[in-house]
């Protein structure tokens, strides 16, 4: 009885094996190059990092090679050039570029939250209980033309403040914009992502103005739904490679529908110990700030990709007139076949 199993067992294996080799086959490109935007343990690609570390690409048949630029604007940069097959980053570039003659297409937004907070100094609080007390201010954003930047600019606008009416100074992300809060004077407010933020709320030297982490937050800082990371790549290569971007896309809907229903600890447990070992708490919370960001379908919805457009037209008012086809900048199709897999009502 037991070699009979043994030979059922070896024919499902053959079988799994044979499906594989089939899949894979399918692929125009197996192999493909993805230019991450920054570090991926950035709080803001938590639905990219658990893709690439469950392995959901190679169940696809993908082998990536996933190398992190110094920013989203470099690894944008390597796609357009041809250096990169994919890239991770804001769904804002897609806009900019088009109105240049560009055309890059989000293959999956997986993040609709983009993140960015607005705190003031707790020793400013008194004074600046509000944007519009921003006013003649020193802010901290990330680099210069940033999402940190566009998210405050917009802000300002919306609270009836010139953006070009506050000073904006270079503080980076991460460790380097917790120090430009400890142990410089100078900054009135800054503008940042996680875990920077919740180390600076946690120890009280902030207080929060605005926080797009979280659904409530963003519909006060943008009016209605947003649109923050995806994975893009040039429309011709889409048009070229529909079979493999058809296998980038079920990557990251199965990684955003683990996320549903994923513990901390079952994130914790999925991504390579450097990720927190320097403060698994301060990791812990930071996580649990942003989580509900990926938690969702990625369907794009025209109102979304409007009010990106909105936002970042305040620093570039060019892309008002500009005439942009913004449909062609996502692609859903992707998406909704991805979900008839990975979905809850598909069978695993």
């Amino acid at each position: 009885m037991s070699i009979v199993r043994s030979i059922i067992a070896a024919g499902w294996m053959g079988l799994a094996l044979l499906s594989g080799a089939a899949g894979a086959a399918g692929l125009e490109k197996p192999k493909i190059s993805i230019a991450v935007g920054g570090s991926i343990s950035q709080m803001n690609k938590i639905a990219y990092f658990i893709a690439l570390n469950k392995k959901y690409f190679e169940d696809e048949g993908l082998t990536v090679d996933s190398t992190a630029f110094s920013s989203g604007t470099a690894a944008l940069q390597a796609v357009v050039a041809g250096g990169a097959d994919i890239g991770e980053g804001a769904y804002e570039h897609m806009l900019r570029l088009q109105s240049k003659g560009q055309d890059l297409t989000c293959i999956t937004v997986f993040g609709r939250y983009p993140g960015n907070v607005l705190a003031v100094r707790a020793a400013k609080a008194d004074s600046i209980k509000g944007v519009k007390d921003l006013k003649g201010k020193k802010i901290g954003i990330s680099a210069p033309g940033a999402s940190t930047q566009n998210f405050v600019a917009q802000l300002l606008e919306r609270a009836g403040v010139n953006w070009k009416d506050a000073s904006f100074i270079s503080i980076g992300t991460g460790p380097s914009a917790v120090a430009a809060i400890r142990t410089g004077t100078e900054l009135d407010a800054i503008v940042n992502l996680d875990p920077a933020i919740t180390s600076l709320t946690d120890a009280k030297e902030v207080v929060v103005l605005v926080d797009s982490r979280n659904a409530e937050g963003s519909q006060i800082a943008f009016g209605g739904p947003y649109l923050a990371d995806c994975l893009y790549a040039r429309t011709d290569f889409i048009k070229a490679n529909p079979n493999t971007s058809q296998a980038v896309s079920n990557a990251l809907v199965r990684a955003m529908q683990w996320l549903k229903t994923a513990s901390i600890d079952d994130i914790i447990a999925s991504v390579p110990a450097e990720y927190y070992k320097a403060d698994e708490a301060l990791y812990r919370k930071s996580l649990q700030q942003n989580l509900s960001a990926f938690q969702w379908d990625g369907i794009v919805t025209p109102e979304a990709a409007k009010n990106v457009l909105a936002t970042i037209s305040v620093m570039e008012p060019a892309l008002k007139s500009a005439s942009l086809d913004i449909p062609r900048t996502y692609d859903n199709s992707l998406v909704e076949r991805a979900l008839k897999k990975y979905g809850p009502a598909a069978k695993h």
